[in-house]
């Protein structure tokens, strides 16, 4: 509900915030890391499970300027959704 909204308003960058900030959030769930841990710190511990490169990791998750199109926003989701994955099942 909250993606039509925001698709409704055009918001795309707040749209990809809340995305990038939800998968941080269960990443350091899923890694057993304390809510507060900054970002580098997460993608230390996302790199060391996955074989990224740390930079990438923060790249993907760090707040960032707004997706210029719907298609780029599915995007930036779908990847989110495929460092969630790795991290799950490795």
């Amino acid at each position: 509900g909250r993606a039509r909204l925001y698709r409704r308003g055009r918001a795309r960058g707040r749209a990809a915030d809340t995305l990038r900030t939800a998968s941080a959030a269960r990443l350091r769930s899923r890694l057993a890391l304390p809510p507060g841990t900054d970002l580098a710190t997460l993608a230390a511990a996302v790199a060391a499970r996955t074989g990224r490169a740390p930079n990438d990791v923060v790249d993907l998750l760090a707040p960032g300027s707004a997706p210029p199109d719907d298609a780029s926003l599915t995007r930036l989701a779908d990847l989110l959704d495929r460092l969630e994955n790795e991290v799950r099942h490795s």
